[in-house]
This record gives C-alpha cells, structure tokens and sequence, in this order.
C-alpha cells in the first residue's frame, strides 16, 4: 500500500528554509514517491516559490489553511482560489490548533471544506480529542460532535473522495502515541461511521500526533490508517525519510 505522507511544517521553518528543504533535496523526493504520496504544507509565503521549484516533479503541494469566505475585505485571509492558482492541491482543516488558538469552529470549517472542493482542491480534515475527554472515555463522543455536522455536509454536496486525519490533541507534540489497540478501535468505528453517512465516498484515514522514526513502524501495523499527517518531524528531511521508508 502506498501510504499519505502529509508533511505539516507548521511555523517552523522560515521562507529561505522551506525552499532549502526542496531545492537541496529534490532528487531524494522524487525518488520517494514510487513508494508513496508525499504532500508538503509549507507556510503561506513559501507556497508559490515552492510549487514552482517541484513544478516537473511527484511532489504534491499542500497549504496549512484558508479562508472560510470566497472573497471580499478580510485582511489577512488567503482565498481558496488563490491557493489553486499557484498549484495548491491539499489544504488543512480543522487542526487542533486552528480550533484551539484562533477559535477555529465546526461551521467555519465546513465553509472551508466547500471552498476547497468547489476550487478542485482536497482538505485534509483534521479531528480529534483533548485529554480530558480521553481520560473519561468520551473520545467516540467528541469526534462524533465534529465529524456529523461535516458529513451532513458531504451527503448534500455528494462529493465523491474524503480525507480524515485523526490527531488526538493530548498526543500532538508531547512525544505519546495511543496504544496500537486503542488506535484499531477508533480507526473502525471511523471507518464505519463514514460509511453511513456517505456510503459512495472512498475515505483515506490518516494518523497524526508525535510521529518519528522509532514509532512509526509500530503504526504502519494499523492495516485501516491509510497514511500519517506529520509536524515537527517533517521539518529535518533525513528524519521524513526515515519515517517513509520504515516498514
């Protein structure tokens, strides 16, 4: 299988760095992509020189987010349309910090997810636990609260391919990872849950949270995640490759 590697380099490399990252290594990465996808989410500001950098190569390009309105006077705002224009094909949504620091909600997501699609572009919908709820064993619960209102969504808009990163909050940077059996039963309930709602739609489930080199053999046994959304670790370019390569 042909895992998703989403490289989510957050605001951790600066401009000159994100394009050392793919002009040092550029023959490395597209020899990475005859055993895997790889998608790298650079900063805003890096996106454009980026894409033209890997314009003739595998290498796919994803933004870390975008406005929830179309157009208009938003200062600071970055459209979807822009972001397909200079060659963007996967965008973030939802991540926990979004939602954690900036207020981000459920309903400005699904204007989001709309945009991206209407614009021919892919989200990467993030979802997740704190610790609290994983604590009491309410995770089933949380992610039901924000995956049904995006689902009804789906069922209306009868698109046709969706993408779900799975991060528990409480794991994101803190170097934990859920047990293998813990991840088994969530990724199945996902699986399934999808399947009601949009029984037509192909789904790829992604894990995110602390991934690195000395645990990601331990995850690639998990037969339903279909590929890892990757921070931190995506930004040193031997450690990526080590994390895609392990089997």
């Amino acid at each position: 299988m042909n895992y998703l590697y989403i490289a989510n380099w957050k605001m951790n490399l600066s401009y000159s760095q994100s394009l050392d990252f793919c002009t040092n290594n550029i023959d490395q990465l597209n020899a990475l992509v005859y055993s895997a996808q790889v998608v790298l989410c650079p900063s805003f500001v890096a996106l454009g020189p980026i894409a033209q950098v890997l314009k003739k190569s595998s290498i796919t390009i994803g933004a870390q987010n975008c406005s929830e309105f179309e157009s208009g006077s938003y200062t600071g705002e970055v459209s979807a349309a822009s972001l397909a224009e200079i060659g963007v094909s996967y965008c973030i949504v939802g991540h926990s910090e979004r939602r954690i620091y900036f207020g981000e909600t459920t309903e400005k997501i699904i204007k989001k997810i709309n945009l991206l699609y209407a614009n021919a572009m892919m989200p990467i919908i993030c979802i997740g636990e704190n610790k609290e709820e994983f604590l009491q064993k309410k995770t089933i619960h949380a992610l039901t609260e924000q995956l049904e209102p995006i689902l009804k969504t789906f069922v209306h808009q009868q698109y046709k391919h969706i993408i779900i990163a799975y991060e528990p909050f409480w794991a994101i940077g803190t170097g934990i990872i859920p047990e293998n059996t813990y991840l088994e039963e969530i990724s199945i309930w996902l699986k399934n849950y999808v399947a009601e709602f949009a029984p037509d739609c192909t789904m790829q489930l992604l894990y995110g949270g602390s991934i690195n080199e000395k645990n990601i053999h331990q995850l690639k046994t998990i037969k339903l995640i279909d590929g890892f959304l990757i921070g931190g670790a995506s930004t040193n370019f031997e450690t990526f490759c080590g994390i895609i390569k392990i089997g």
